[in-house]
């Protein structure tokens, strides 16, 4: 780390830490910025013991970017507390010379509390039973806690990597099995992202699943997933209101609904991991109450059978209203792109490792800069929607679904089918109203026209996280966090895996893929914590 001089970052160079230099993830883009923080932060972190990582798929290799071609090399290095590791770009700015065009250093392991590997299953010189030894874990996990998660889908059930850093963590589930987050969804749902990405962590998908995996398998999967890995659940179950937190004991109070019965733990941390959303929002349009059809959120919509009649002219019936340009990406350049990230013959934590390594500032770049070979790839279902009146747009930077995911969260959507749906007419197509009233039949729209509808279902998206946890915890405490979900100046995703604002109160959210590499993170501030290692 000592060549880190004031010549090496590029003029337009990034540099992200994640927990190497601060108990936070920074970003810093520019000469000027990394420079000043290298300058800050560099001495006191004593890096010592940096070594090229010669892990086969992190060997020095060249790669090509929108900016240029190059070299990238992976590295491991020491601090007092840490081992780290890292990953550098380097461009050629001369024949004779090259700047980094991106850094990224993250802590890996805590000394002496690394992530343990796997047991040998043997126990008490092969005297105790397998099922001796799982109880005896759950009744102490169950009786103190050190971290009681609030939610049970994939963000919550990434709780594994807790156990295997010795962390006890209770899970709160309150649908009745694990899985029914997804079971109760509509029918035809399935991931949209491909099984190379969104592999669970320790326990990847089977290699003959689908690429795309259907809600009930992977509910079912979610399911056994927890019980694979001993994971401890209680499962129609909510925590109660109000939860609190002694800052003198260093302890919350937090009292569960278990199946009926009241419970109460004091665990040292609570993990939110209820997803990015409140409630679902429908908005308020006048004379709703005289509407005879039923009115639904998309949060409700089991399936469109039920809406669907028999003959030839069902397949025309539903109409889409679009108020907003929407960003549209085909599965099959998305898979296309997904397999050039996560390819099958690389580990998915070296996939992980080296998508960490690309800030979402660099990212957006990239994007942007590519966005013509994106569209290009689409062109033909994107000049179906545009023919049929569909307004598209790659995001207003020109970034594309990426970055909107890590804005929003939404505003786009992966294509799977209704392109060619709009496309050919069988799902109709009413763009740039919105609803201003409802009749007995119908729909009134600010253009005067109106739709007659049997059934009005709102895509209209939910409220804020905050007015949902406002019943669990005081809202005093919720007002004091930070914002979760997007990106904050530095480009960094706001709030999430991260420190929050309110003391050993955490959020988990995003994707399986999100969920499965920051998990690590949230551990190591949870267990830095426990150690004592952020109070000096």
């Amino acid at each position: 780390m000592a060549a880190a001089s004031p010549s090496t970052p590029a003029p337009d160079g990034w540099f992200r830490d994640v927990l190497v230099f601060t108990w936070d993830n920074r970003t810093l883009h520019g000469h000027r910025k990394i420079i000043e923080y290298l300058e800050k932060n560099l001495e006191s972190a004593k890096i010592t013991n940096v070594v090229l990582d010669e892990t086969p798929a992190l060997c020095p290799s060249p790669f090509t970017l929108p900016f240029g071609q190059g070299v990238e090399f992976s590295f491991r290095f020491e601090t007092p507390i840490a081992f780290a590791r890292g990953l550098a770009r380097l461009l050629p700015t001369s024949p004779t010379e090259m700047k980094a065009l991106s850094v990224f250093v993250m802590m890996e392991d805590l000394k002496r509390h690394e992530e343990s590997k796997a047991e040998t299953g043997l126990y008490g010189g092969h005297t105790i039973t397998w099922n001796e030894v799982l109880a005896e874990r759950r009744s102490k996990v169950e009786n103190d806690p050190q971290v009681v998660i609030i939610g049970g889908g994939q963000s919550g059930l990434h709780a594994a990597r807790f156990k295997m850093m010795n962390i006890s963590a209770l899970i709160v589930e309150k649908n009745q099995r694990i899985g029914d987050n997804w079971r109760k969804r509509y029918p035809s749902l399935t991931l949209h992202t491909p099984k190379c990405y969104s592999n669970t962590l320790y326990q990847p998908f089977p290699s003959n699943f689908p690429l795309f995996i259907p809600r009930d398998k992977l509910a079912d999967w979610l399911e056994h997933y927890a019980k694979a890995q001993d994971l401890v659940v209680w499962t129609n179950s909510h925590v109660l209101p109000k939860a609190t937190y002694d800052s003198q004991e260093r302890r919350w109070t937090v009292q569960i609904d278990r199946d009926g019965t009241k419970v109460i733990v004091r665990p040292k941390h609570v993990v939110v991991a209820t997803g990015v959303h409140g409630y679902p929002y429908i908005p308020i349009v006048p004379h709703l109450e005289n509407f005879r059809g039923e009115v639904l959120h998309t949060s409700q919509f089991s399936g469109g059978q039920r809406f669907a009649g028999a003959g030839n002219s069902s397949a025309d019936i539903f109409t889409m209203i679009q108020r907003s340009k929407t960003c549209v990406v085909s599965a099959r350049h998305l898979t296309s792109v997904f397999a050039q990230l996560y390819p099958d013959d690389c580990p998915v934590e070296i996939s992980d490792f080296r998508r960490a390594a690309t800030p979402f500032g660099m990212m957006r770049a990239m994007a942007r800069a590519t966005a013509d070979q994106a569209l290009a790839a689409d062109k033909e279902m994107l000049e179906g929607l545009r023919n049929a009146g569909f307004q598209h747009s790659y995001a207003e930077d020109g970034s594309g679904p990426g970055i909107l995911y890590a804005l929003r969260g939404g505003g786009y959507w992966l294509d799977v089918g209704c392109a060619e749906l709009i496309a050919s007419g069988k799902v109709a197509l009413r763009q740039g109203v919105e609803p201003v009233s409802f009749t007995e039949m119908g729909v009134v729209f600010n253009d005067g026209s109106e739709l007659q509808a049997d059934a009005v279902i709102f895509a209209t998206g939910y409220t804020s996280w905050k007015d949902g946890m406002k019943d669990i915890f005081d809202p005093g405490v919720i007002e004091s966090t930070k914002e979760i979900w997007g990106l904050d100046e530095e480009n960094e995703m706001c709030g999430v895996f991260r420190p929050t604002g309110y003391p050993a109160f955490w959020y988990a959210a995003g994707d399986l893929a999100d969920s499965r590499f920051s998990s690590k993170r949230l551990a190591l501030h949870i267990k830095a914590e426990e150690l004592g290692l952020k109070d000096g």
